[in-house]
């Protein structure tokens, strides 16, 4: 088994700055693996974080690198390896695991989005209810018999089961990771009528409070006991 956190990211820069800060505060090795690009997965991961990209999964189904790292990503599970999905991770637990990753009905969501936990107990429960950045306009269907933990006013925001911990929004990213969005599809979202400036400007503003949102899930996350996984 490898002692590592492996980081599942779907482009080539992914903004994992906070992710690693409290991956290194517990002295916890972690690599990221560009299975886009063709890099390999190792056996028997530690633990596992599956990252967001500008893909959807049900367009990707046919795709043998990606359905090979989605059956990597259910194994690891199946072995009990704690693995937590973000955005379109959280979609991909959601396929791996018996639900289903389907397109919105409710259009894109992004921006500082208000997250309210449910009254689903669960040991992250408080730490999913406050502002987060979100940016799709994916969603999931949990698995059968899944609780849903978490909300916004238009999706389903975070559910568990077994190892598995999914959250559609984005607790690791920061300005940065922002600013590299709007490199990348500036031109689209302003086409499409979005103020991207304004929704840097509301991140910049919401930093520290964003960082402080990232250590009590993201570090809460790596603190849960292994009983918690299960």
């Amino acid at each position: 088994m490898t002692d590592e956190t492996i980081i599942i990211s779907h482009i080539d820069t992914p903004d994992v700055a906070w992710i690693i800060e409290e991956l290194d505060a517990r002295g916890m090795p972690h690599r990221i693996v560009h299975t886009f690009g063709g890099e390999t997965l190792p056996d028997d991961p530690q633990r596992v974080v599956v990252l967001g990209g500008p893909t959807s999964v049900y367009d990707e189904l046919d795709d043998p690198p990606f359905v090979a790292e989605m059956e990597w990503i259910r194994a690891a599970i199946d072995a009990g390896a704690p693995t937590l999905g973000i955005c379109l991770g959280s979609q991909i637990l959601a396929h791996v695991l018996g639900g289903a990753a389907v397109p919105g009905t409710q259009g894109l969501e992004y921006g500082q989005t208000q997250v309210r936990r449910t009254d689903v107990e669960h040991p992250l429960s408080d730490a999913m209810d406050g502002t987060f950045f979100s940016f799709h306009s994916d969603t999931f269907e949990p698995p059968p018999g899944v609780d849903i933990l978490a909300t916004s006013d238009r999706y389903p925001q975070a559910w568990s089961l077994g190892s598995a911990l999914a959250v559609q929004f984005h607790p690791e990213i920061s300005p940065d990771g922002i600013r590299d969005l709007i490199a990348r599809e500036g031109p689209k979202l302003r086409a499409a009528g979005l103020d991207v400036d304004a929704m840097l400007a509301d991140a910049e503003a919401a930093a520290p409070t964003s960082r402080a949102a990232a250590a009590a899930l993201i570090g809460g996350w790596l603190d849960l006991p292994p009983s918690t996984h299960r």
